[in-house]
């Protein structure tokens, strides 16, 4: 197992560094363009990849996102007319909800995802060579718990 060292805590400290930098990006593009923050994206394009629902205990793991943090984000979005929140207990679970993207979240969010191609491929993307991805696929491999 290699040292611990300057170097690799150096490089931890870059990618994290980066990838919050490329983040706030994203985030200025869809906020200037939509006045949408990446995060409230984030939430409706992964119901909108779950068929447009999902129980909030799954949008939590499928996120990974602190629960009390991503109820408030609910809070905001169901306020604005964007996703739907239900009650749909189970024998095994009474307090189990549901959230569903609304009509408005997905035709904004089908809209925003445009933006937010074009932000990934100016940010990111366009950068990232053919041996880039495989190398990126072996460490984030490694990195996965």
């Amino acid at each position: 197992m290699p040292r611990l060292d300057a170097e690799r805590i150096g490089l931890l400290r870059r990618l994290s560094a980066t990838t919050s930098t490329i983040g706030r990006r994203i985030d200025a593009d869809l906020v200037d363009e939509f006045d949408l923050p990446l995060a409230w994206f984030e939430v409706m394009a992964s119901l909108a990849r779950h068929g447009g629902a999902m129980r909030v205990s799954e949008l939590y793991v499928d996120l990974d996102e602190i629960p009390s943090s991503l109820s408030r984000r609910l809070d905001r979005m169901e306020q604005e007319g964007f996703v739907e929140r239900e009650a749909t207990p189970t024998s095994s679970d009474r307090r189990a909800v549901t959230v569903t993207l609304t009509k408005a979240g997905r035709a904004l969010w089908r809209d925003a995802n445009v933006v937010y191609r074009r932000a990934v491929q100016r940010h990111f993307a366009q950068v990232v060579t053919d041996s880039d991805i495989t190398a990126l696929h072996r460490l984030l491999s490694k990195l996965d718990p």
